[in-house]
């Protein structure tokens, strides 16, 4: 990778988690699509149907390894989505997470509000990516009574 490239490259990282971190889960295909086609390059779309039935819609980055995958429930309504980064932003991404979320463990964050979580799939053994998944139901059990400090 040249020189000219890797500003390119992080720009693209950091705009991406905060385009991610932006969208409102919760929000429908139709504003996603939208906010899409305004605001975030990518050079493919493709909508499919999940494993248990529900819709999905799929957004290929431009240059760089990755996409966005965001998961609609029988109701039209985002629950989760999914982006993947390039194996070798993983330390930026976590450091930008860090500073936008709490930290529970060594891949998971929750939102201030708690109101979703995001978890890193670290990448296997070979892979040239690793993934952020965003889900608007946390797994607050799990989290207990450590969120209150005082």
């Amino acid at each position: 990778m040249g020189m000219k490239t890797l500003p390119i490259l992080l720009l693209f990282v950091t705009l991406s988690l905060t385009a991610a971190a932006q969208f409102p889960l919760g929000s429908t295909m139709p504003k996603i699509k939208a906010y899409f086609y305004k605001n975030v390059p990518y050079s493919a779309v493709q909508e499919f149907k999940t494993d248990d039935g529900d819709v999905a819609i799929c957004f290929t980055k431009v240059k760089v390894v990755g996409d966005f995958t965001f998961y609609f429930d029988h109701n039209g309504i985002c629950t989760s989505y999914v982006e993947t980064y390039g194996r070798r932003d993983l330390n930026e991404v976590e450091s930008l997470l860090d500073h936008k979320y709490c930290r529970l463990d060594a891949t998971r964050w929750i939102s201030e509000e708690g109101k979703f979580d995001a978890v890193i799939s670290l990448p296997t053994i070979g892979a040239n990516y690793f993934s952020v998944t965003y889900t608007s139901k946390p797994l607050l059990s799990v989290v207990g009574n450590t969120l209150v400090t005082n």
